[in-house]
């Protein structure tokens, strides 16, 4: 019995370095596992696209089709950078000069925000601030240009990234095929069920957070427009991309497009709290339930829980992919506790 236990004792040990000893690795190697993290969720959301282009080409030819599809994606790329970041630039250069006389303005003026920063006594920090406001704007620009260029740590990265992508899409099937090859028949087609209902999870998710974000860039620069809130365009283009995060990612590309056009006029603010109180109604409540569908299916408190960890593991980038990946992980454990803890 001593001899068990003590048997016992050394394998829980055992295990329990082990463990410790991947999660060190793990932490050593955490720049290089969000890339490849970054490839695997790439190539899930580029995935249905080579599998429509496949068709058309001959014998299905998998390496033609996904080269075709990263042309397709590089010349969009171009395409967008091509239309929006030389006004982009433009009008965020035009602000750091006009911002001045658009401060001079609000201080000194007759409209509802004038009367409220004079009654509150906020007129000397609002100068005081003024200079940094007007050196910040001045190089947004260039900052606009450098964080897109830091997207990923560096070109090496990027490269890294575009080439794990490919041999991903590549090889994913005969990894695929070779798997179940492997897994026995009598739980293959269970597991097959399994793995298409997280890689549904995942797409559903990838693709659907992209178009929701799309659309509230498009709609955003053009309600700005009409209203008549300058900088439009890359302030829509800003809400686009924090809509993209979490939780809290529209709502703070809102609060930055609202103060923009407080500077602009009483109406202007009205019309776009309107708006935004209204479009996140809408894509809470009717864009994401028909887009996402039934494909992710996540409690908030698992959301909440999921950015945070993945935010502290691997950024940005870790706070979006951590709830496709937490996603998954609820399919198998829902599906684990039917399986085995439910009883008829």
């Amino acid at each position: 019995m001593n001899t068990f236990s003590t048997r016992h004792i050394l394998k829980v040990l055992a295990l329990t370095a082990g463990f410790i000893g991947l999660l060190y690795l793990a932490y050593l190697a955490r720049r290089e596992l969000v890339w490849i993290g970054t490839a695997f969720f790439l190539a899930i959301a580029l995935n249905p696209s080579v599998e429509l282009v496949s068709r058309g080409m001959p014998k299905r030819h998998r390496g033609l089709a996904i080269g075709s599809v990263f042309i397709l994606v590089f010349l969009l790329l171009a395409f967008l950078v091509y239309s929006f970041v030389p006004p982009l630039i433009g009008q965020t250069e035009s602000l750091s000069h006009n911002l001045p006389h658009y401060t001079d303005d609000l201080i000194n003026g007759s409209g509802f925000v004038s009367d409220q920063i004079r009654n509150f006594n906020l007129v000397d920090r609002i100068k005081q601030s003024q200079d940094q406001i007007t050196s910040y704007a001045s190089s947004a620009g260039s900052q606009f240009v450098a964080i897109l260029s830091s997207i990923f740590s560096s070109f090496i990265a990027s490269i890294t990234v575009l080439g794990l992508t490919f041999f991903m899409l590549l090889e994913g099937p005969s990894w695929l095929e070779t798997f179940w090859r492997i897994v026995p028949k009598n739980r293959r087609s269970h597991a097959q069920k399994l793995a298409a209902r997280m890689y549904q999870a995942v797409t559903g998710y990838v693709n659907g957070n992209l178009f929701t974000s799309l659309i509230t860039a498009v709609s955003t620069t053009l309600v700005l427009a009409l209203v008549g809130v300058p900088y439009a365009i890359p302030l829509g283009i800003f809400v686009g991309i924090m809509d993209l995060l979490p939780l809290v990612g529209a709502t703070i590309g809102a609060l930055v497009a609202l103060i923009v056009a407080g500077f602009t006029s009483l109406t202007a603010l009205i019309v776009m709290v309107i708006f935004f109180v209204i479009y996140q109604q809408l894509e809470n409540h009717v864009l994401q339930p028909i887009i996402y569908g039934k494909t992710v299916d996540i409690s908030p408190l698992l959301v909440l829980i999921a950015v945070l960890v993945g935010a502290a593991v691997g950024g940005i980038i870790g706070a979006i992919v951590a709830i496709p990946v937490f996603a998954s992980l609820q399919i198998v454990a829902r599906d684990y506790a039917e399986r085995h803890l439910t009883h008829d």
